[in-house]
């Protein structure tokens, strides 16, 4: 019989090496914390999958190339303290021979912000994260809030005490949550996380959804992000805070010799915005799901307009100024790669500024009720990818490989939808024919 270690590795020194995927999913390895510099320890085999697990047969990926390795190489500035007594840090993915693998959602958006650097610019980005308290999942329950007020905190907001220790935990991991607060509607809660550079605000809003289900479920409820969850209540959203900061980091759509005080550079970036609407719905709203809170009355983000400090608009320009001049996007729902939506985003913004592009007239009042355009969000996930697929120069910004890959992931999605026969289906027509 072999002689035992003479020590048993604590937890503290193992290290979750994590990525996501074009899905906004995290995959990864635990490594020991002494082999964190040797990215062939994470080799990993090269595969797409959509939600079902079914393999993307696409060259030079997965089943078409053999599963051929790829390898995740650990970005130690993002390395951090995290539930369970051990550390998390993110990777880059790549080729075994060391290139960039073209479906690395987080390198796509450095290569975005890179662009905008060599402008003179670092874009800031912050999220407002909304998601459910469930009873349960199966059946998808939401958590009973007795004492539910709209902002309400403690029992107010969560009776479980969950969303509290779910921020307790994001402190530990430095998240940089702003606060919390309950939503309209009982048992959904918004977290605002600290605005920053927009690949570390990226990481923090992807790890969070991860780190809010994982305290959640230790604590015996559970959360969904989910679009919308449910048919008597509003959707889940994840709205977007831009702004650019100047080499001296100066705030840039500052303008003090404005009426509004905002600066040509973020009115050209609003105006790209507008300019690529449906397309953004492609990354903005990427489910079957979505498009049942992207619609009017639900504040999500419909038409193609912007207004001032209007949360009917899909671009809201918040009343404060100075440090804090931003632009809101309210499309998104908390499905969303926010590496991928944050790419796209600072993709059309860009576009605006460098076309210069005209911004129209600001939304007055309720736009549901008197929209200032006839444009708005496509109406399912299919017509967002055909949008998306058209739209070629928001995707002339992206690698052709991810575009490509990303739009036949989702394509599959949708034809599962297609072919599934749902709980209404059954119920609304068996009972009479």
């Amino acid at each position: 019989m072999e002689s035992p270690p003479e020590r048993m590795l604590d937890v503290t020194e193992q290290i979750d090496v994590v990525f996501p995927d074009l899905l906004g999913l995290i995959h990864g390895k635990t490594v020991p914390e002494h082999r964190r510099d040797h990215p062939t320890h994470y080799a990993i085999t090269m595969m797409v999958q959509g939600l079902d697990l079914g393999f993307l047969e696409l060259d030079p990926y997965s089943t078409g190339a053999g599963f051929p390795d790829m390898e995740a190489q650990i970005d130690a500035s993002t390395l951090r303290d995290w539930p369970g007594g051990r550390q998390l840090a993110m990777a880059s993915t790549h080729f075994a021979d060391g290139r960039p693998l073209p479906l690395d959602s987080r390198r796509q958006l450095q290569l975005i912000c890179d662009r905008w650097n060599a402008l003179g610019y670092r874009p800031m980005s912050g999220y407002e994260m909304e998601f459910f308290l469930l009873e349960t999942r199966s059946p998808l329950t939401k958590l009973p809030v007795p004492e539910h007020r709209v902002y309400g905190i403690g029992a107010g907001a969560d009776p479980t005490g969950t969303v509290e220790a779910i921020v307790d935990a994001a402190e530990l991991a430095d998240l940089k949550v702003e606060g919390l607060n309950s939503e309209f509607t009982p048992s959904q809660v918004e977290v605002a996380l600290h605005y920053q550079e927009s690949l570390a605000a990226a990481d923090a809003a992807l790890l969070f959804r991860e780190l809010a289900r994982q305290v959640a479920r230790t604590n015996g409820i559970d959360v969904t992000f989910m679009a919308r969850p449910f048919g008597d209540a509003v959707g889940n959203g994840m709205h977007v805070n831009m702004s650019l900061a100047d080499a001296d980091g100066t705030n840039a759509f500052i303008d003090t010799n404005d009426p509004q005080g905002l600066s040509d550079l973020a009115r050209h970036f609003i105006a790209g915005l507008l300019h690529h609407h449906e397309a953004l719905a492609a990354f903005a709203a990427p489910t079957v799901n979505s498009y049942k809170r992207l619609a009017p009355g639900m504040l999500s983000g419909y038409w193609a307009n912007w207004g001032w400090d209007n949360r009917i608009s899909t671009v809201r320009v918040p009343a404060q100024r100075g440090a804090t001049t931003r632009v809101e996007h309210r499309m998104a729902d908390g499905t969303a790669s926010p590496h991928l939506l944050t790419a796209a985003l600072l993709a059309a913004g860009l576009h605006g500024v460098e076309a210069r592009m005209e911004l129209c007239e600001a939304q007055l009042g309720d736009a549901d009720v008197a929209p200032n355009t006839d444009r708005h969000t496509p109406l399912s996930l299919i017509d967002a990818l055909d949008a998306l697929e058209q739209d070629k120069e928001l995707c002339a910004y992206f690698e052709p490989d991810l575009i490509s890959v990303y739009i036949e992931l989702k394509r599959r999605e949708w034809q599962r939808w297609q072919e599934a026969v749902t709980d209404w289906e059954q119920n609304e027509y068996s009972r009479v024919y």
